[in-house]
Parts: C-alpha cells; structure tokens; sequence
C-alpha cells in the first residue's frame, strides 16, 4: 500500500492565513468547485478544458485519482496543473487501487501552492468513505475544498468539524460537492456559522448539478466567508467531463 505522503508530495502543512489577512475587496477573483469523477467519462484532458472555459483562477477538486489502476495511474492534480499551467496541491483522503483519492486545488493566481489536510469524522463504518478538509492560502483569500459523504447524520458532523477547523469565517471561501441541497442540515450548520450561499445571493434561480444521470439538486456550492463582497455572477457549467457541473462564482 502506497505512503500518504507519496501521495502528497506537495501537501505541505502550514499556518493558514488569519481572518485579519483579508483578501483585497477591491479585487476579482473566479472562483470553482468541480466534482470531476476522477476523470473517468472522457478523460483527464476533457476536464482541464472545462476548467479553461470557466476562466476559474481557484478551483477545488472532488473525486481526484492519484496513482490509482483505474485511471492509468495518472496523477490527476498533477496533470490538470500541467494542461492547464495552474499550480496545484492535492490532498489524499483514503487509499485506492494501489494509489490514493481524494480532493484537489488549482490556481493560476499564486505560482505554487500548499495546503494543509484535516481528517473530518467518519470512514469507520460501513457505507462511510474517509474525507478531509483541504486548507490553502492563495492572494489573503482563506480556501478550503471538501467533499461530504453519504450519510445525512455524517455530513451534520462533517459541517460541524469545518465549522470548527475554519474558526472565524472572515476571508474564508469553501468550495464543495456536499452531497446535500442548499437548505441541507450540513449546508445550514455551516450558514448559521457565518458562511454565505453565493448562488443564492448572485441568482434568483436553482440549478440541479448533479448527477447528471439522475439529476437531484445544487449539492456543488461555494460558500463566502462573512466580510466576503457580494458575488458579481455565478454559473453551473453542465459537461459530458463529469456527472457534475461546474460552479464558477466571481467575487
């Protein structure tokens, strides 16, 4: 069985930025969540061309293959970095074929990347898989990428431990699959802790993304820390790359 940190060359640990290190209000930034099914509908590069064309400059990555038999043993971060010249970290939530899976950050903003790996509860029981919270500084911006698991109670007690790794939600942006629609136990914990719906508050309109075969609601957010500007416009870009859409929201 492959190393953690085999896996996690660039997965480094660090001081995450403090809600004071605030990002410049007067700045735009487009910002992403994808689940991207580890590439498996159309391959590595259909992906890296979504990405391009949402113009993303921070994009958080669910369902990402590294080293695993299922996908050619791909580096998938990796390779997205490459295609796309975006730095990248990646952080591993459980072993998988000979390999590691887990979730992913992009950025054309910063020259290189770390992150910090936070295990959230869960994985012990049958029907859980192992998730972690990716943590990364990029421009003041505080991000962080999760995916939620299955289970209603689980994903409760997974919003709940976000809620308490992140602290002050000031400058804070979490991109998300959470397996839940917008008015979810999980999505409601982490809103009564200060964060914001940003497709609420860009449209007037829902979006189902995902998945595409049986479509079932908006559970792909990005949620704005407190002191976070109102988001200019925001869009579910639906593609033959995933059974998931890609949420783009610019603030």
């Amino acid at each position: 069985m492959p190393r953690p940190e085999s896996a996690a060359a660039s997965v480094k640990v660090f001081r995450i930025a403090s809600p004071e290190e605030a990002w410049h209000k007067g700045a735009r930034v487009r910002v992403a969540t994808f689940n991207i099914k580890h590439a498996e509908l159309r391959g590595i590069g259909a992906v890296a061309d979504v990405i391009r064309a949402s113009r993303a400059q921070i994009v958080g990555l669910q369902e990402v293959d590294v080293g695993c038999n299922r996908s050619g043993c791909v580096d998938q971060a990796v390779e997205l970095a490459r295609l796309l010249e975006m730095a990248a970290c990646f952080a591993p939530a459980m072993p998988y074929e000979d390999g590691w899976y887990g979730t992913a950050l992009l950025t054309s903003v910063a020259s290189r990347v770390d992150c910090s790996v936070v295990r959230l509860p869960g994985g012990d029981a049958s029907g859980e898989e192992p998730r972690v919270l990716l943590g990364s500084k990029i421009a003041g911006l505080r991000v962080y990428v999760a995916h939620l698991d299955l289970p209603t109670g689980l994903r409760l007690r997974q919003a709940e431990a976000i809620v308490r790794e992140i602290g002050d939600c000031r400058s804070a942006v979490l991109l998300a699959d959470m397996n839940e629609a917008p008015d979810g136990a999980a999505v409601r914990t982490l809103v009564e802790a200060g964060f914001r719906d940003a497709w609420a508050e860009a449209r007037a309109d829902e979006k189902v993304t995902a998945p595409s075969d049986r479509p079932q609601a908006r559970i792909d957010q990005v949620l704005l820390g407190r002191d976070l500007s109102r988001p200019r416009a925001a869009e579910a870009i639906a593609t033959e790359a995933s059974d998931h859409a890609l949420v783009v929201v610019e603030i």
